[in-house]
């Protein structure tokens, strides 16, 4: 009963999924692609096309990477397939669901296969998140420097929420870290996660700072080829813009979009790219960017992760 209502909501974030991406290419498709359309993409540019295709690749590279860093800074291993399984694979699963955590039962089933149980497992998914959040920190300065840049009243506004929200997140952390035992003595079992997650940072990664900095490190690489994605898109779109405004609005929509309620942020993470990027091209060519990128950021590495995932059924099947 429970694998069938599990199959169910399964069947039913694929639909959902379908549904809002092609609802929104088609809206945004319709309102932006005019006669000067085709004339505008005939400046595309192959080259920065192909940079874009390798940064994509190399955020992926550098991401299955850092997996295997977290992973050793645990004390275990895990292989360069297994690593790829996890990473890739937990793409499509996560955009079928809201906040995209879809994906954790597969990526654990994958730790499992490789004897990291779940306890570790979990705390490799949760660091994860983490690093990321934690990259923020470093880019905050440079974006306020080049906040010339934020020519809306919105994009400052979103810029000072993810400001106070991951400084809010930041103590927050902290002090969970600082205090278990008073948590622990008022909540109980409740806090157990918090406890347990505390118990890995101080035995595991302390134990290995090295390889955790290497996490750490890969991580960042593996955003800025992430956050690399749009300014390279533009120009092989052959629209001129400024690159550094072009890779600032990204990281903002970025950390912006990761809470959004809909499967994978569709449709809100379109809408967004939309608004943030409508001054920086012609309307005819504007459509087709959005899409472009969200190919490249969203679409291609579902794609990727359909086949690791079947790739990993069909070798659990031999």
């Amino acid at each position: 009963m429970e694998n069938e209502l599990n199959k169910n909501r399964l069947l039913q974030g694929i639909r959902l999924f379908l549904f809002l991406s092609i609802a929104t290419a088609a809206v945004i498709l319709f309102f932006t692609i005019s006669e000067d359309t085709i004339e505008q993409l005939k400046k595309i540019s192959p080259l920065f096309l192909a940079l874009t295709f390798l940064s994509t690749a190399l955020r992926f590279f550098f991401d299955i990477w850092r997996l295997r860093y977290i992973i050793e800074a645990l004390g275990k291993k895990l292989s360069w397939r297994g690593a790829f399984h996890f990473t890739m694979g937990g793409l499509p699963l996560g955009a079928i669901t809201p906040m995209q955590v879809g994906g954790i039962p597969f990526q654990l089933y994958v730790c499992k296969k490789e004897n990291i149980l779940v306890p570790e497992g979990s705390a490799a998914i949760f660091t994860r998140g983490l690093l990321s959040a934690m990259v923020l920190p470093l880019l905050l300065l440079p974006i306020y420097y080049y906040r010339q840049f934020l020519t809306s009243g919105i994009m400052s506004a979103i810029l000072k929420y993810l400001t106070i929200f991951y400084g809010i997140v930041a103590i927050l952390f902290f002090f969970l870290l600082t205090q278990t035992s008073w948590l622990q003595r008022k909540f109980g079992r409740k806090v157990k996660g918090i406890v347990m997650f505390k118990e890995v940072f101080t035995n595991e990664f302390m134990k290995r700072k090295i390889v955790f900095l290497k996490a750490y490190i890969t991580t960042f690489l593996s955003l800025t080829f992430y956050f690399l994605t749009a300014p390279l898109l533009i120009r092989g779109l052959g629209i001129e813009a400024p690159f550094f405004e072009v890779m600032i609005l990204q990281i903002i929509l970025t950390y912006a979009v990761n809470f959004m309620p809909t499967p994978g942020a569709t449709g809100l993470a379109e809408g967004g790219a939309v608004a943030i990027f409508k001054h920086l091209m012609p309307k005819s060519v504007l459509g087709v960017y959005v899409m472009s990128w969200r190919f490249f950021t969203g679409y291609f590495g579902i794609i990727v992760g359909i086949l690791a995932i079947t790739e990993f059924i069909r070798e659990k099947w031999r």
